[in-house]
């Protein structure tokens, strides 16, 4: 199927390249649909394009390359929804946000990571209701202004 974006132009999707998110993203319920594309020369980060809307696409970044102590511990609701069998089935990526300032003040947020059963193509957005991990978690670190991978 051929989708619009606006980020991307008008892009050939199979559908066995769509991941559910169901419900979908914090904010985004309704939309549910999404594709994950690779960032050429960049493989920690990936766009998260919606299907249904083609304002819509999430840069996302693999958390564990930021900060080496991240963890996530998935329920067992969220396992038994995305029919998780193996820990090689999951992804996890974290929301980048990128303000008016720029690359160097981006963050991403820590604390509401997406799980992606990449299999099954399914997805959540899970939310850590106690956590010591923050919600703008910078990418840059402002000594070196170097990624913060392993920070």
């Amino acid at each position: 199927m051929i989708i619009k974006t606006a980020r991307f132009g008008e892009l050939d999707v199979g559908e066995q390249d769509i991941v559910e998110f169901n419900p979908g993203l914090l904010g985004f319920e309704k939309l549910t649909r999404y594709i994950l594309m690779d960032i050429a020369e960049i493989p920690d980060f990936k766009w998260l394009q919606s299907i249904d809307e083609p304002n819509l696409a999430f840069l996302l970044v693999d958390p564990f390359t930021i900060k080496k102590s991240y963890c996530v511990e998935l329920s067992d609701d969220v396992v038994n929804k995305l029919e998780i069998k193996e820990p090689e089935q999951v992804l996890v990526y974290t929301i980048v946000t990128v303000p008016k300032s720029g690359f160097k003040n981006a963050t991403t947020n820590l604390v509401g990571p997406l799980i992606i059963n990449w299999l099954r193509k399914k997805g959540k957005q899970i939310i850590f209701e106690r956590d010591s991990n923050s919600i703008r978690y910078p990418l840059i670190s402002n000594d070196s202004r170097k990624l913060n991978y392993g920070g």
